[in-house]
């Protein structure tokens, strides 16, 4: 598993890649997009040719389809679940082009409607092939959070502009290493990775080109607190969280004792940059409470029990916990980061692999900001 794609993610995972850089081995990974590589070659043209996504049947008539892991995990996971005449959908990808791809892999199981597609938050990743699927299916329901919608409304036409952004920043740093034939970190460039990284800039390009042509599609249906849908023979509980983001949904079936997280859990390190720490916490423990048999998190590999959602319950109490303790000591943002001790947190994660270690630092470290200034309400803006 690699970064995940939503606001700040890729451009922190891309330090905590590049610092990793090491043995001759390219991990730039973070270009806010993934090497589409097949056979060795750069594939363009994403509507015809973006790989397709592995099919993970969790439960009868329910299934995960997961994003190819080619270099880095762009686009968040995507459930199906088939009811007596249509299909529910939960979370869209991250272009209408891949989730076309999920939608073929759908009509080899069924040629019944998708009457339903929901959003479990913002992060483009979840919701932006929304466009497809309301063209296909005019009948079409867009269910999400009230906040979520909001959110929504208020970033599709900026978004753009922060992945330009974060794109140009990652072409400058590759641009570097091509140039002087060395990363950031000395490390030599072998011709392979300098091919690497040149076909990474054209595909970021080609993506860039096909991000800018979507036309966002709004949920049609906002809820509150939560909502219970009634159909096709299936009880779909939609719940409201705060963690993540400020409109996190959860799906809970159950009968089926399944449960669909989104981005409340990630897996195999949760992404905690823009979160809402103390929140997060009471969620995570709501959703424990909860009796499932299967847990799909926002990205990654579907869990069977609680371990890993026990995990990162225990993970964010204990790095809250050492926050307030340096708060009590009078430490500013700097000096409580260098106080907080993410390693006892950091191993259970990633088991001291290389590049989970980069990947903890780039999604699960910023974390102890969020801490930070949810507890001062950003005081160290003000210092």
């Amino acid at each position: 598993m690699g970064l995940y794609f939503s606001g700040r993610k890729e451009k922190n995972t891309l330090k905590g890649r590049m610092a990793s850089m090491r043995n001759r081995t390219i991990h730039v990974l973070a270009i806010c997009f993934s090497m589409i590589l097949v056979g060795g070659s750069l594939v363009c043209g994403f509507a015809a040719t973006w790989p397709r996504p592995q099919k993970v049947e969790i439960a009868e008539g329910i299934y995960q389809f997961i994003s190819p892991d080619v270099g880095a995990d762009v686009d968040g996971n995507s459930i199906v679940v088939l009811t007596d005449h249509d299909i529910l959908v939960f979370d869209s990808n991250v272009l209408p082009a891949t989730a076309r791809n999920v939608l073929a892999e759908i009509r080899k199981i069924t040629p019944m409607p998708v009457r339903y597609v929901v959003n479990s938050h913002w992060h483009p990743d979840h919701w932006d092939g929304n466009e497809m699927y309301a063209k296909e299916f005019p009948d079409l329901e867009i269910i999400a959070n009230e906040d979520t919608r909001r959110l929504m409304e208020h970033t599709m036409k900026v978004y753009v502009k922060t992945l330009e952004h974060e794109s140009s920043q990652a072409d400058q740093e590759i641009d570097n290493a091509l140039r002087t034939g060395k990363t950031a970190d000395g490390t030599v460039l072998s011709e392979k990775d300098r091919k690497d990284l040149q076909e990474q800039q054209r595909v970021s390009r080609d993506f860039m080109s096909e991000y800018r042509s979507l036309h966002p599609v709004l949920p049609t249906l906002a809820y509150n607190d939560k909502l219970t849908l009634y159909h096709g023979g299936r009880e779909f509980r939609i719940l409201h969280f705060v963690g993540n983001t400020a409109g996190d949904s959860a799906l809970y079936l159950p009968k089926e004792k399944v449960l669909l997280t989104g981005d409340l859990l990630v897996y195999p390190v949760p992404y905690c940059a823009d979160s809402h720490p103390a929140g997060w916490i009471e969620s995570l423990k709501a959703l424990s409470r909860l009796d499932a048999s299967v847990i799909v998190p926002g990205h990654g590999q579907t869990q069977h029990d609680m371990n890993y959602l026990n995990l990162v319950i225990d993970s964010l109490q204990y790095v809250e916990d050492q926050v307030h303790e340096a708060l009590r000591r009078g430490m500013t943002l700097e000096e409580t980061k260098k106080f907080v001790n993410l390693d006892p947190v950091r191993l259970k994660f990633t088991h001291d692999d290389p590049d989970q270690n980069a990947n903890f630092q780039g999604n699960f470290a910023p974390v102890v900001r969020q801490v930070y200034d949810e507890a001062t309400e950003e005081l160290e803006l003000y210092q």
